[in-house]
């Protein structure tokens, strides 16, 4: 199986909320307000970045090549948790409303299987699938109410965890891991690899949720 294509929502959006992010900090006032939203957009890129997979909620299509020697029990999609199919397509011919619902569907690992009774394994084809899937983040409405969403917590506590970190930093040098001022010391930075960036504790935290 191969996916040729993934189209869905490109939108940056935060992962997690300022007020957090504030109450981390103990910042009280907004006149930092602008770039601590800056901080969390930067902060959630690169939580999106090391999860490697689409997780932001919104409708998704996506083109998959089934060749006939790879005799597929499930189709796995790229977007995920799977919440509906809204259509699906083999050789540009439509399922019916009944086939999709006959599928086998384990939502939170986004796999597809034919019912047992149709088919042992998925017919060689190309298939054209759109569907919902994904985390709705935390947000506040225009009232000013928390929606608290769908997004595990725990992304969210690895954003504020990068976001402080990036304020931390300030206009620090980023190829920088130490420095030294005459009179008073020297001070050092650890830096953990491959984690795009974000501290190791908030990389470990999303370790689960890699594709």
């Amino acid at each position: 199986m191969i996916s040729l294509a993934l189209d869905g929502p490109a939108d940056a959006v935060p992962l997690a909320l300022l007020a957090d992010l504030k109450a981390d900090l103990g910042l009280t006032d907004d006149s930092s307000d602008a770039r601590l939203t800056r901080l969390l957009l930067d902060a959630s890129s690169m939580a999106l970045t090391y999860i490697g997979q689409p997780i932001l909620s919104g409708l998704w299509t996506e083109e998959i090549e089934i060749e006939r020697a790879d005799r597929l029990r499930q189709i796995v999609l790229s977007a995920r948790p799977l919440l509906s199919i809204q259509s699906l397509k083999r050789n540009g011919a439509d399922w019916t409303a009944e086939q999709i619902s006959g599928l086998v569907i384990d939502r939170k690992a986004g796999l597809l299987s034919c019912p047992p009774e149709a088919c042992h394994h998925w017919h060689p084809g190309h298939y054209v699938l759109t569907y919902q899937a994904g985390y709705v983040p935390p947000s506040v409405a225009e009232d000013g109410t928390v929606q608290t969403g769908t997004l595990p917590p725990v992304i969210s506590r690895a954003v504020i965890l990068t976001a402080s970190a990036l304020w931390a930093a300030g206009d620090r040098d980023p190829n920088l891991k130490s420095e030294s001022v005459q009179g008073v010391g020297s001070t050092s930075w650890a830096t953990a690899s491959g984690t795009g960036g974000m501290p190791q504790s908030a990389a470990d935290m999303l370790k689960q949720f890699r594709e």
